[in-house]
């Protein structure tokens, strides 16, 4: 084989090398990105998650406030009732 012709035939070895190790530079990448964004993902979730706890104990907590001043209330109307009666 030629010298040239082995130049140009190492020469496009070398190129495909480089693309080769480019492409798997890209897929990781890739996969480092998604693994990231599931990460994030994860972290946001488990935030929604405390705060839908959160509101819900402040909704509990509000009715039975609302239970308990409709029965403060109920009581001074009958109080009220024997007064006028």
């Amino acid at each position: 084989m030629p010298q040239k012709a082995q130049s140009i035939q190492t020469m496009i070895q070398g190129a495909q090398l480089v693309a080769l190790i480019l492409g798997i530079a890209a897929v990781m990448t890739t996969i480092g990105r998604r693994d990231a964004q599931i990460t994030r993902n994860i972290e946001d979730i488990s935030e929604l998650r405390n705060i839908s706890e959160d509101i819900l104990k402040a909704s509990i907590s509000s009715q039975f406030a609302d239970q308990y001043q409709n029965e403060q209330l109920q009581s001074l109307l009958i109080r009220i009732d024997k007064l006028e009666g």
